[in-house]
């Protein structure tokens, strides 16, 4: 069965996501052994050598000019080498083996992330950063943590994200509610394809184990404190991660870029 991990690495003047992609990549062949690994990227981005199964360099950036680089998010499931794939960000981190989760997803279409999980592993039912999807009543997914397989379903969804990325002044204006994105976010996107694809939510499908820990200090709910990791002070001792006196099980979204490199100056 063809089946790999895929992101987008699309460096930027704050961030060097093609270096965090290392890092990811690394915990993914640490913990999964029976995956490969494709990252794609564009012609100014240079993916290291002997790291990555698989680089694809984007034909054309549709993201050219742009800080935030997520209107090549559709074309996931175009580029991907996989029958089955699972997406991920490049600021993220895995930390247990998920070799096991392919004989659950690949019995579908398409499975999404309902939610998140704060740094204690509690639902997240209510994330701060959601009040456009609250009043929009769409569906609380998280392009994350997404997996779909080569399907008509799923190849519908994206030709979807591609319909609604192209096309985002008249979306916002005319079908979101109070939304002043100037640019397209995926969460967002995906969110709204979801809706108009399942509005019932007949084909939803929602695992409790997929889910990924989300590092932003208001989603984590911590009174008083600016910046998360000042709090939870994440370290290593041997291979766990922690963040506070939390084993860290579940895939890790950091939000602060630089945090890898402290966890290297505080591992025991």
């Amino acid at each position: 069965m063809s089946k790999g991990f895929l992101w987008i690495a699309q460096n930027n003047e704050k961030t060097d996501y093609m270096k965090l992609s290392v890092s990811l990549c690394q915990s993914i062949k640490k913990y999964c052994k029976n995956s490969q690994v494709c990252v794609i990227t564009d012609k100014s981005t240079k993916a290291p050598d002997n790291i990555f199964d698989q680089v694809i360099v984007l034909e054309h950036d549709d993201s050219a000019g742009s800080l935030w680089k997520m209107s090549n998010e559709w074309k996931v499931f175009h580029l991907s080498p996989f029958i089955h794939t699972i997406k991920l960000e490049a600021d993220m981190l895995v930390n247990s083996s998920l070799d096991w989760w392919w004989n659950y997803l690949c019995q579908y279409d398409m499975v999404f992330s309902y939610h998140c999980r704060d740094y204690q592993d509690n639902i997240v039912v209510e994330s701060p950063y959601r009040k456009l999807f609250r009043e929009n009543r769409l569906p609380d997914v998280y392009n994350g943590l997404h997996y779909f397989r080569r399907s008509v379903w799923a190849n519908r969804f994206f030709n979807l994200c591609r319909m609604i990325i192209k096309n985002w002044i008249y979306v916002k204006e005319n079908i979101l509610i109070n939304c002043h994105d100037s640019e397209p976010t995926t969460d967002v996107v995906y969110a709204l394809a979801n809706k108009i694809m399942d509005p019932l939510q007949l084909k939803k499908i929602n695992f409790e184990w997929f889910n990924f820990i989300h590092g932003k200090s208001a989603i984590n709910q911590i009174p008083a404190v600016k910046k998360l990791y000042n709090y939870v002070t994440p370290y290593r001792i041997k291979d766990k991660l922690y963040l506070g006196s939390y084993p860290v099980n579940r895939i890790w979204h950091y939000h602060d870029k630089n945090i890898l490199d402290e966890i290297d100056e505080r591992t025991f």
